[in-house]
């Protein structure tokens, strides 16, 4: 039996027949992939509790010929912290659903893997932050909101989805403060001269297309964007902006999300 091993975080997980698991597990190595793990719900399964949705895992696989099968698995990370924090878990089971409906299988790209694992990281970080002061809370929501939003504008910049901040969508002419508008329609910032031609555009004011621009895509080499993310991740307490702004930033980019992939983003309503 011809197998594979690979490192991954679970983003979904259903039952399939009646003792077995079915998968759906980024990987650094091959992108999203699907994998059965039989008996894993079984009580005396051996996979029992290494196949938990957000695991951080080393896998090990054996070819099939509809779908692999997982032989074994040694969890990396297991997100305890986040896990006990209402908020922070919703949170985190967007982010998994985002980037499940995002991307498609054996679609391989790298970024995505690392920026998914930077996410689940820092949330847990956050939510340890949380336990260990509880007067940390306000500033703990401002960076968990920012990071979220952060995730979304890359998977948006990964997936080929980038929204046009720079430049209005309709005449091409770059976007100055003023009464600048979002157009899902168009995919990008249409200025006031121009926001008659989508009447389904919303307001978007000076600072969200600033911070829009702020968290694109700026580095592509694998080895940047790694290092890119970690710099990135240690910036969001230094940021100077409401919690709501961030909030209705947050609100277009899942609009935009769910406009692009043609697909609901059920997880959004359990944000706020």
């Amino acid at each position: 039996m011809s197998t594979y091993k690979t490192q991954g975080i679970i983003i979904k997980r259903s039952h399939f027949g009646e003792a077995n698991l079915l998968l759906d597990i980024y990987t650094k190595e091959y992108g999203k992939i699907q994998a059965v793990a039989r008996s894993a719900r079984k009580a005396r399964g051996k996979l029992k509790g290494h196949l938990e949705v957000f695991l951080l895992t080393d896998l090990i696989l054996a070819y099939g010929k509809s779908i692999d099968t997982i032989t074994n698995s040694t969890v990396k990370n297991n997100f305890l912290n986040f896990r006990n924090n209402l908020k922070i878990s919703l949170g985190a089971y967007y982010v998994l659903e985002l980037v499940n409906k995002m991307t498609i299988q054996y679609h391989k790209d790298e970024r995505v893997f690392e920026l998914l694992k930077k996410e689940l990281y820092f949330l847990d970080h956050l939510a340890k932050e949380v336990d260990a002061n509880e007067h940390s809370v306000p500033e703990v929501i401002k960076k968990y909101y920012l990071s979220i939003l952060f995730l979304q504008i890359n998977m948006l910049d990964l997936s080929g989805f980038h929204p046009e901040v720079n430049k209005c969508v309709s005449c091409a002419n770059k976007i100055t403060s003023g009464k600048n508008s979002f157009s899902f329609k168009f995919g990008g910032t249409l200025d006031e001269k121009c926001s008659f031609k989508d009447i389904d555009a919303i307001s978007a004011s000076d600072n969200a297309i600033k911070l829009v621009r702020l968290f694109s895509l700026q580095k592509t080499d694998n080895d940047e964007y790694k290092i890119y993310l970690e710099k990135t991740f240690q910036k969001f307490g230094k940021i100077q902006i409401e919690d709501k702004l961030i909030f209705e930033i947050i609100s277009i980019m899942n609009r935009f999300i769910e406009f692009n992939v043609d697909r609901k983003i059920e997880g959004f309503r359990f944000l706020g």
